[in-house]
């Protein structure tokens, strides 16, 4: 009995852990508490959301006219030392934007806007997406080790079974030795399990920002990975997505951005001519008679158009819309494709669950408590016993792997159909 009580020592200290989810320097999050914090926080997501005031600013610039020119200075200075009289000239000059360039520009620039919008919104969707698999990371590394705990547990409990049973007469030195053996496998398990969840704990950090003031530095999952199964028709998630999903807007963005570099570069080909204002300034000779005289100039300059002979500027703006165009009908047609697989690969993964759930976990935990039955009353050997405990576990696993695969699984589909309602 002495021998028992020493075996529990060391487990009850390893499983002497604070409650998953309740350590004073973590904060327990649901998942849309934790979608919200990660839209808050990330620094990532923070520094693309720049690249629309960025875009916005575009907009302005490209409703500058061109600035005007003012000149000034001598137009005939005496060289000759003869006391000629030195004119100064003033002048203005204006460049008049022709074939629609300011409309053009603008355009251009609001398009920017609009794929910079979408841009941004496909940068937040995927990354929560991503933050939502690692989150269902650490719930699954919960539920292994919790699992796991379960089984190291049961193990003991043998052990101590065994020690009494070796005492009494009913089992040799080697049924001892073997099932603690099997325990402190389990146990290297367990502490391996710990260690994944850590692990996991960490990478949901990566998503968010420094925590506020008196917030607890570090956050756990809190959810359950047991969610419904969802009916969803592939013709209606194909339709809804070709025409609202973010990569597919990011697509369209472009294509317009590229139509508009198009009339941009249509408009650059007008000639913009420049009309000059100027005022010259003649003073007085008194000695030649000759009185102060002011004349006013006005001229017209027209660029001679020689590189317009060229047309590679609106070619590669034509060419570059083609580009897109083409490129949105490939991103429509993979919308189509990834959600036929997401769709599949969901199913799948549904079925694999409703199979656990179905009565194999019920029947493997029937065949361990047979199994124990038998071996309590000597009909059944310790390997038995071991082989019986070592199926149960592997089933909790697997259980704990379909329920993860089913999550990830509803998170690529909903990603993939432009949906979001994903809770545990």
């Amino acid at each position: 009995m002495k021998s028992a009580t020493k075996r529990a020592i060391p487990l009850l200290a390893l499983l002497a852990f604070p409650a998953l989810g309740q350590s004073p320097d973590a904060r327990p999050l649901r998942l849309r508490e934790y979608l919200a914090e990660v839209e808050r926080t990330n620094l990532d997501l923070a520094a693309s959301r720049f690249n629309l005031p960025i875009a916005e600013a575009q907009v302005v610039l490209a409703k500058l006219l061109p600035d005007p020119q003012f000149t000034g200075g001598i137009d005939a200075y005496d060289l000759t030392d003869q006391g000629l009289p030195t004119s100064l000239v003033w002048g203005l000059s204006q460049t008049i934007e022709l074939g629609g360039k300011r409309g053009a520009r603008i355009a251009e620039a609001r398009a920017g806007v609009t794929l910079a919008q979408a841009q941004l919104a496909d940068f937040f969707e995927t990354l929560r997406a991503s933050a939502t698999n690692a989150y269902i990371d650490a719930l699954s590394a919960r539920q292994i080790l919790d699992r796991k705990r379960r089984t190291l547990e049961s193990v003991e409990r043998l052990v101590a079974a065994t020690e009494q049973r070796l005492q009494a007469g009913d089992v040799g030195p080697t049924a001892l030795w073997q099932v603690k053996v099997e325990a402190e496998r389990f146990r290297a398990d367990f502490v391996s399990a710990e260690g994944d969840v850590r692990a996991a704990d960490a990478a949901l950090e990566l998503y968010l920002g420094a925590p506020g003031a008196g917030q607890p530095p570090h956050v756990v999952p809190v959810g359950d990975l047991k969610i419904p199964a969802k009916a969803m028709k592939e013709e209606v998630l194909v339709a809804r997505a070709v025409e609202t999903r973010s990569d597919v807007l990011v697509a369209l963005g472009a294509e317009r951005t590229a139509q508009a570099q198009v009339g941009l570069a249509r408009a650059n080909r007008w000639i913009d001519p420049s009309v000059s204002a100027s005022i010259t300034h003649n003073p007085s000779d008194a000695a030649a008679g000759i009185p102060a005289q002011k004349a006013l100039g006005l001229t017209l300059s027209l660029p001679l158009p020689f590189s317009r002979l060229t047309h590679g500027e609106l070619d590669a703006a034509r060419a570059a819309a083609q580009q897109s165009e083409t490129q949105v009908a490939s991103v429509r047609r993979r919308v189509a494709v990834e959600i036929r697989q997401a769709l599949a690969r969901y199913e799948a993964t549904r079925n694999a669950v409703d199979v656990y759930a179905a009565g194999v976990l019920t029947n493997a935990d029937r065949a361990l408590e047979a199994t124990r039955y038998s071996y309590d009353r000597g009909a059944t050997r310790l390997l038995e016993l071991l082989d019986a405990q070592r199926t149960v576990d592997d089933v909790y696993l697997g259980y704990a792997a379909a329920l993860a695969d089913h999550a990830r699984a509803s998170v690529t589909l909903e990603r993939a159909a432009a949906m979001w309602d994903v809770e545990f």
